[in-house]
């Protein structure tokens, strides 16, 4: 177990590591690059999905003639390079991304995407794969361009680059070589760095409280890992505890509130359980985001991997208006699920229903499964927490670690059905994207990419 524990501790964060740099974090700018702390109000006003939850532009709070869409793509398999692509509307049918080469932007690691805050998409490496805050800005050529760039130097406990924008001129970060129990503050115009949230007084006092046998094993913890979420004026992000062999030293996990207009700490939430919510170094998956009910819901499908449980997709919720943990909601696959699903990605959200693609069966410890042709794309009632197979997706691959979108009022699925192998099947080399409408319960063939395998649609102001 341990084997394929560091197995995927070291595949999900080789492309963060693979261009080391001296450089150390900036300075902080005193002035903040700007002196408008405010927040921005984006749909819901979440950094994970700020821009893709409302009803005007079917599912972007942005006129439809004001957006572009840019795509993270991979081009070469074998070390999860490729290009971030724009595009002047949301694509659809066959998109050949070699057309779009020009305008485009190489990148050493493309598998772990980013995200978009009005007309700049944030990545969590450079070009050149060293981890940090990547600005690309798409200029008025209609080509992606470098914007700025942040590092954060060696490998974060918890995860790898965790960000997210707030509001127009303040964004949070990690750099757990500047200090791995403070939130870093930044400044997204002038991308440097202001200042800090230092959490170690109220981590220290949660280890002071617990068991010496626990504390004792502690070797390294750290803020900000996981996930990062703002809405309403609160930053929400994951603590760590972890011994020597990265392990969670207690079955809990602690979710620090940040108040955004001041930069403080306003409270530690817990829950009785360990979810390291989040992908590890991909902060895009879908994983952690805001519903169009404004709740957050927080998922994954690992605690730690020495947990007895084993795989266990879980889902916890803070609801809108409330900064703790709804105690009366929660999804556990082995026990919600009629066969134990407990094995996916994503959990947007959209009308009462949760969205993700997830194995038609218990995952087991070996992860064999994940080479079998049965990942398939669900909508699960929040209500009920029943699962319902949307059939007419084709059943898929496990490639691509993200999660569904919600674009133009539609749920997009990636699907990777083609045997990538036989270089004779009319597939190879395509990949898609399906589209499932919830007021006709229809699903369609949306895009077709060839030339690279697609890892996350972003939507833009121009």
């Amino acid at each position: 177990m341990k084997t394929i524990k560091y197995f995927f501790l070291v595949s999900l964060t080789i492309g963060f590591i693979a261009c080391e740099s001296d450089d150390s974090d900036p300075a902080p700018d005193p002035t903040g690059g700007g002196n408008n702390d405010e927040v921005v109000a984006t749909c819901n006003d979440g950094l994970q999905n700020g821009n893709e939850t409302g009803v005007d532009c079917g599912g972007s709070c942005l006129p439809c003639d004001t957006t572009s869409f840019a795509l993270f793509a991979i081009t070469n398999t074998e070390d999860g390079s490729g290009i971030l692509v724009p595009f002047e509307a949301l694509p659809s049918g066959e998109v050949d991304i070699s057309y779009s080469l020009n305008d485009g932007y190489q990148l050493a690691s493309t598998r772990f995407s980013g995200l978009s805050h009005g007309n700049a998409i944030n990545a969590p490496a450079d070009t050149f794969g060293e981890a940090g805050v990547q600005k690309f800005v798409i200029n008025a050529d209609g080509a992606i361009e470098d914007g700025g760039f942040l590092p954060k130097g060696a490998a974060s406990v918890g995860s790898g680059t965790i960000y997210g924008i707030a509001s127009e001129n303040k964004g949070y970060y990690s750099n757990h070589e500047v200090n791995p129990m403070a939130i870093q503050i930044f400044n997204p115009i002038s991308m440097t760095r202001t200042g800090e949230v230092d959490c170690t007084s109220a981590m220290n006092e949660i280890v002071a409280n617990m068991d010496t046998a626990a504390s004792d094993r502690i070797v390294q913890m750290a803020v900000g890992g996981g996930f990062r979420l703002e809405r309403d004026g609160k930053l929400f992000t994951q603590m760590f505890f972890e011994d020597e062999n990265f392990e969670e030293v207690v079955d809990k996990t602690f979710v620090a509130v940040i108040d955004v207009a001041s930069d403080t700490l306003d409270k530690v939430i817990e829950w009785p359980d360990f979810i390291r919510i989040g992908y590890y170094s991909c902060i895009n998956c879908n994983y952690a985001t805001i519903g169009d009910d404004n709740h957050i819901y927080l998922s994954n499908w690992i605690g730690n991997f020495t947990d007895p449980e084993g795989l266990n997709f879980r889902t916890l919720r803070i609801k809108s208006g409330e900064t703790d943990f709804d105690t009366e909601w929660h999804i556990d696959g082995n026990v919600d699920f009629p066969n134990g699903e407990n094995f996916f990605l994503g959990s947007t959200v959209l009308n009462g229903k949760m969205y993700v693609k997830m194995f038609t069966e218990k995952v087991d410890p070996s992860f064999a499964q994940l080479g079998e042709k049965i990942y398939s794309a669900y909508e699960i009632d929040l209500d009920t927490k029943t699962p319902r197979k949307l059939d007419d997706i084709p059943d898929a691959y496990w490639r691509s670690i993200h999660g569904p979108e919600i674009y133009e009022g539609k749920v997009y699925f990636i699907v990777e059905n083609s045997e990538l192998d036989d270089a004779n099947d009319p597939n190879a080399g395509k990949y898609y994207y399906y589209s499932y409408d919830p007021m006709t319960d229809t699903s369609e063939l949306a895009i077709t990419f060839i030339g690279g395998q697609p890892q996350r649609l972003v939507q833009v102001q121009k």
